[in-house]
C-alpha cells in the first residue's frame, strides 16, 4: 500500500465519526446501528472510521467525499439495521451506478443512485470521481449478519495491501447554500394548527423559514430552530390518515414506520425504539396502564408514557428525543400531549405526527369500549428544539412555494377557536357581539370608536388567530368611517361612498 503525505482526514464530520488507524484500506458504516458498539467489537487498528449513515438523501455525500479524500480507502463494509434503506442506496449505487437529476434548463441538480430508494449526491462531485469510487472501493453488504464477532472474521481476511486509487485526495467544493434571513418574533412558544398534519407540516416549514434563529449544531452544521413549537392537529383521521405526495413519508414508510412507535419490539442491534421504551423496556407496557388507569377515572391526569431512562440517557450521545407522553380525557375528547426534546421538523416531524396520531387512536378504541360518548381529540405536539437543518433549507423552501398557497388560499381564513363577531352599527355607536362556536352570546362591545374596542377585546384575548383579528379591524374601521360619513354599514359589504366626491 503507497502512503498518502499530509493526509487531514475525515474532511467532513469528523466529530461524529469514529476514527482508527487512518492508514487502514477499510471503512464501516453501521447505518442506523450505534457506532459505538461497532468501536467496541472491532479492532480499531485494522479500520480507518466507523460512521453511521441515516439519510439516503443527506448523508451519503458525506460518505462518498470522505472516501474519496483518502484514496487509500479500498473496503467499505456496510452492516446494521437499514431503517431508511441508505444502506441499500449504497449497494445500488456500487451495483447499479447513478443518473443524473436536472432542471428544466438541463443543469444537474444532483446525483442520484439507481435505486428503488430515493437518494442525493452532491452535483458538485465529478461524475469521473464517482466512477472511480464504484470501480476502485468493494462495497461489502453485510446488514443480514447480526455478530460483530463474524464481522470482525471478514475484515481480518481482507487484503490491505492493494495501492491507492488515486496519489491525491480527490477534494470537491461544497454545495452552495441558502442564506436565509430572520423575521422578529417572540423568542419562545409558538403555536401552529391544523386540521391535518400534512398541511399543518406545511405552516411549521414556512414558519421555521421566516422566524427560525439560525445557530450552529452539535453535528457540525446549521440549522434554523425555533424554542419550542406547539403543533396543534385537530382532525386528522388515524383510520384514513391524509399522506400527500409532498410529504417526505408516504404511506408504504409509515407501515414500516408505525411498529417503532406502537409496538413493545426493539429490533436487534437498535439502541432504542420509541416503542420498546414504552411498551417494553422498563418492565411494564405503559401505554397498556394509561388505558387502565382511564378505564378506572376517566378524567385522571396521571395517564402519563415516560421514555427517558436517566441512568442511561443522561450519558448517551444519543437519547430519545421523543420524551413524554400524556393523555387526558377533557369533557367528552381524548387528547394527547407529547413532548420531543429535539424535532427535525422537515425528516421526522411527519411521521413523527403521524405514528402519535395512530397511538393516540390505540388509546381511544380501548376506552371508548368503556366511555362510548368520549370522541377522538387533539394531538397536541411540543417540539422544544424545532429545526431545519441547512441541507434542508433549499427543499424545504421548494415545498413551501409550491404547496403553501394552494392549500391556504387568501380567501380560506383559518376558524377562530374562541368565537365569531357580528358587527352593527345603533345610533352612532359601534356594536360588536361576541358568539361561542355554539353561538352563545359571550361578551357586547360599544363605541362610537374602532380604537376603544379594538383595547378592550385585546385584554380580554377575544381572538386567538391572526387573519381573525386583521379582518375585524378591518370590519371596525368601516364601521367608523360610516358612522361620520352618516351611510349604512353592512359587515361583509363594501361601504358605498359613490355620492361623495373623494
Amino acid at each position: 500500500m503507497e502512503e498518502l503525505t499530509n493526509l487531514n482526514w475525515p474532511v467532513y464530520k469528523d466529530k461524529m465519526l469514529i476514527i482508527g488507524n487512518k492508514k487502514s484500506q477499510i471503512a464501516v458504516c453501521t447505518l442506523w446501528t450505534k457506532k459505538e458498539v461497532a468501536g467496541q467489537m472491532l479492532d480499531l487498528e485494522k479500520i480507518a472510521v466507523i460512521g453511521n449513515l441515516y439519510s439516503p438523501k443527506k448523508g451519503v455525500s458525506f460518505l462518498i467525499r470522505n472516501i474519496l479524500a483518502n484514496p487509500n480507502i479500498r473496503y467499505l463494509i456496510v452492516c446494521g439495521l437499514d431503517n431508511s434503506k441508505s444502506g441499500q442506496v449504497l449497494i445500488d449505487f456500487s451495483n447499479n451506478g447513478f443518473r443524473e437529476i436536472t432542471d428544466e434548463e438541463n443543469k444537474v441538480l444532483y446525483w442520484e443512485a439507481i435505486s428503488e430508494t430515493e437518494s442525493r449526491i452532491d452535483a458538485e462531485i465529478d461524475k469521473e470521481a464517482l466512477e472511480i469510487f464504484r470501480e476502485n472501493v468493494k462495497v461489502i453488504d453485510l446488514r443480514n449478519e447480526r455478530s460483530f464477532k463474524n464481522i470482525k472474521k471478514i475484515i481480518d481476511s481482507l487484503d490491505q495491501s492493494l495501492p491507492v486509487f488515486s496519489q491525491e485526495p480527490l477534494i470537491f467544493p461544497n454545495p452552495k447554500k441558502d442564506t436565509l434571513g430572520c423575521f422578529p418574533s417572540e423568542d419562545s412558544v409558538h403555536t401552529i394548527r391544523g386540521e391535518k398534519i400534512a398541511e399543518t407540516w406545511l405552516r411549521i416549514l414556512d414558519h421555521i423559514l421566516r422566524f427560525g434563529k439560525t445557530d450552529q449544531t452539535s453535528y457540525q452544521n446549521q440549522q434554523k430552530e425555533i424554542i419550542d413549537i406547539v403543533s396543534v392537529i385537530t382532525d386528522e383521521d388515524p383510520e384514513n390518515l391524509y399522506i400527500p405526495e409532498w410529504l417526505p413519508n408516504d404511506a408504504e414508510h409509515m407501515k414500516e414506520y408505525a411498529p417503532t412507535v406502537l409496538s413493545g419490539v426493539c429490533p436487534e442491534g437498535a439502541a432504542y425504539t420509541y416503542g420498546s421504551r414504552m411498551r417494553s423496556y422498563f418492565g411494564v407496557d405503559q401505554i397498556q396502564e394509561v388505558i387502565n388507569r382511564i378505564k378506572e377515572e376517566k378524567h385522571t391526569r396521571r395517564a402519563m408514557v415516560n421514555l427517558l431512562d436517566p441512568r442511561v440517557d443522561s450519558c448517551s450521545k444519543n437519547p430519545p428525543c421523543l420524551n413524554h407522553c400524556w393523555f387526558r380525557v377533557q369533557g367528552d375528547k381524548l387528547y394527547l400531549v407529547a413532548t420531543l426534546r429535539s424535532n427535525d421538523m422537515f425528516d421526522a416531524w411527519p411521521e413523527n405526527a403521524l405514528a402519535l396520531r395512530l397511538l393516540q387512536n390505540i388509546v381511544f378504541k380501548e376506552i371508548v369500549k368503556s366511555y362510548s360518548e368520549v370522541k377522538l381529540g387533539n394531538l397536541v405536539i411540543h417540539s422544544l428544539s424545532a429545526h431545519i437543518y441547512d441541507d434542508s433549507w433549499k427543499e424545504a423552501k421548494k415545498i413551501v412555494e409550491q404547496h403553501h398557497k394552494a392549500v391556504f388560499p387568501i380567501a380560506n381564513l383559518e376558524q377562530d377557536c374562541r368565537g365569531n363577531f357580528i358587527i352593527t352599527v345603533d345610533n352612532s355607536e359601534i356594536v360588536v357581539e361576541h358568539y361561542s362556536s355554539h353561538e352563545t352570546l359571550l361578551a357586547t362591545y360599544r363605541n362610537k370608536k374602532a380604537m376603544p374596542i379594538y383595547f378592550e377585546m385585546s385584554r380580554n384575548g377575544a381572538v386567538s388567530v391572526i387573519s381573525h383579528a386583521l379582518y375585524l379591524g378591518t370590519e371596525l374601521q368601516k364601521a367608523e368611517i360610516a358612522i361620520k360619513l352618516k351611510i349604512p354599514y353592512v359587515q361583509d359589504i363594501e361601504l358605498n361612498i359613490n355620492k361623495f366626491d373623494i
